[in-house]
């Protein structure tokens, strides 16, 4: 699968004027089916349809990790690995990045993060503006690490 790729909005041209994008995976359904593209400061995002690959996608074998920061959704279909699976495998794997859990199931956040998601946003409703926020943390001076647990 090919994923939807956006890079920030400076054309790439921020790497020379700061830090290199934040590299985010977004693994969900819903998001990859409208072929949402988000065009973000400081950030590099990628679109998957699903998470059935996302321990080679995030974390292969003897790398580093490819993502920063991975947001990764409960349910991506019948017949699909659940984001919680997802989760437990990608610790297993070893990422040290970021995971957020992006259900409006409460019960479904918990259980990812029970599973080894670092926090949960409540609603889709709210990814872009997570990710405007991340970006802009990115970007400014003395700020943590975005990726960092």
């Amino acid at each position: 699968m090919t994923p939807t790729s956006s890079t920030d909005a400076s054309g790439g041209a921020a790497a020379n004027r700061g830090p290199a994008p934040l590299r985010v995976a977004i693994f969900d359904d819903v998001v990859a089916a409208r072929a949402e593209h988000f065009h973000i400061p400081g950030l590099a995002v990628d679109v998957y349809a699903h998470a059935d690959d996302a321990v080679a996608r995030c974390a292969p074998p003897g790398g580093a990790d490819r993502y920063d920061v991975v947001l990764m959704d409960f349910a991506m279909g019948r017949g699909r690995k659940t984001g919680q699976a997802a989760c437990v495998e990608l610790r297993a794997a070893g990422f040290r990045g970021r995971i957020v859990a992006i259900s409006s199931d409460p019960a479904a956040n918990s259980a990812m993060r029970a599973a080894g998601a670092d926090e949960s946003l409540a609603a889709k409703a709210h990814l872009r503006s997570y990710l405007v926020h991340l970006g802009g943390r990115h970007l400014r001076p003395g700020t943590p690490a975005a990726g960092a647990r």
